[in-house]
């Protein structure tokens, strides 16, 4: 079935500490808090490793650090077929809301159905025993289920490999910072795509 998602609550920080990136790329540092005359610099490619790993467009296909989203439907499936979540880790299912036969919209009362969280996988959500889906009206967006998904809170909460991966992916940004004006090709990381490979979805 098509959906749309759509992020409503970004993460509350970035995926890797500023001194951490620091550490690794051995630049000097100064000042209180003690930061590389590169700063910005640096930041540009932390947010743009972040935005390759994290989130709907991440190539991952998972979500890194606690943010919220809202998963649209045209309709809810057919009876008792359950509703699958992107973006693990899954941590609450918020609300499921709909817009009824009547156009009425409508919170479907948690005890109707049940969420069956598979931790690293995908999870999903069911009718609880013995209900099935309720009737939509035929609108766009008829269905809406809000959920918040990521490792945790802090950077530290995400598995070691993706943030190592995430590591080397900026000092090599750093390190060819001049490629376009040598045009200097970087290649493609093994390292990384070993450390990731286990962390990729299909969908």
């Amino acid at each position: 079935m098509d959906y749309s998602l759509v992020q409503t609550v970004a993460p509350a920080t970035d995926f890797m500490e500023d001194a951490r990136v620091y550490e690794h790329l051995r630049v000097p540092v100064s000042g209180s808090p003690a930061e590389p005359e590169d700063k910005g610099l640096i930041a540009i490619y932390r947010d743009g490793v972040q935005s390759h790993l994290d989130g709907i467009d991440g190539v991952l296909g998972r979500a890194l650090i606690t943010q919220t989203w809202q998963m649209k439907l045209p309709r809810f499936p057919s009876r008792s077929c359950a509703i699958r979540l992107p973006l693990p880790p899954l941590q609450t299912v918020s609300a499921i809301e709909y817009i009824d036969a009547d156009g009425d919209e409508i919170t479907l009362d948690s005890g109707l159905y049940q969420v069956v969280n598979r931790g690293k996988y995908p999870s999903h959500i069911v009718p609880a025993y013995g209900q099935t889906w309720p009737s939509t009206r035929d609108v766009p967006d008829a269905v809406t289920v809000t959920f918040v998904a990521g490792y945790g809170d802090a950077a530290e909460d995400i598995p070691a490999a993706v943030r190592n991966a995430g590591l080397l992916l900026i000092a090599d940004l750093y390190e060819h910072r001049e490629a376009q004006s040598v045009d200097f090709e970087i290649h493609q990381n093994k390292t990384v795509d070993w450390l990731l490979s286990p962390f990729r979805q299909v969908f």
